[in-house]
């Protein structure tokens, strides 16, 4: 656990292809942001969740309630660069790395966790995940500088992540073999069932 590394996970998407809200879906007895938090919590020294400004707060454990912070949007359906405009505020002063995840990543575990933070050297601005050719903003490193642009490109009409990184030095990660699921979201009915059959306990 490391104080100079915050995670932001965006946990406020409408979730409209899954039609619930995905933070809070099972998968054997956790959610997948339990899941999740499980495994920041061992390199984060804080963490910050932002969701949409109407949806329930979550409930966090009252021990780490020091180390979780829970944010909301101030404008709705803007994305998930509103998300990380308005997570800003929230981040500690001591902050020198950010990971910016999505709540929808229910194989996502500490060891893609550290080879994105082993993977940042002071050659690069920010490392993001490539996988199948597409890059994704997502689920990255960041210094805090980066994420300061978003509300500079929300006020220019611009919604894609990944305009996030023009301009800086960025590294893109891909996961080697053995890690395929590490990378991979849940963003439909069928994709969370084959998640669930994932997690299912062996008998």
């Amino acid at each position: 656990m490391n104080d100079r590394i915050t995670t932001l996970i965006l946990a406020g998407g409408r979730s409209s292809r899954m039609g619930q809200d995905k933070a809070g879906l099972l998968l054997g007895e956790k959610s997948v942001l339990e899941k999740i938090l499980e495994n920041v919590l061992k390199v984060s020294g804080h963490i910050v969740v932002m969701r949409a400004p109407d949806q329930p707060p979550l409930s966090i454990q009252s021990d780490l309630s020091d180390r979780i912070k829970i944010g909301f949007d101030r404008v709705e359906g803007e994305g998930p660069l509103q998300g990380i405009a308005d997570s800003l505020i929230h981040l500690p002063a001591q902050a020198e790395r950010v990971f910016v995840l999505t709540c929808d990543l229910p194989f996502l575990s500490n060891r893609w966790i550290e080879a994105l933070n082993e993977a940042f050297t002071e050659d690069w601005d920010a490392v993001c995940t490539h996988s199948e050719n597409i890059t994704n903003a997502l689920l990255a490193l960041y210094r805090p500088q980066v994420l300061h642009r978003a509300q500079e490109l929300l006020n220019e009409g611009k919604r894609r992540p990944l305009e996030l990184l023009k301009g800086w030095r960025v590294k893109k990660l891909e996961p080697t073999h053995d890690l395929p699921l590490e990378v991979k979201d849940m963003n439909t009915p069928s994709e969370y069932e084959n998640a669930k059959l994932h997690f299912k306990p062996k008998t």
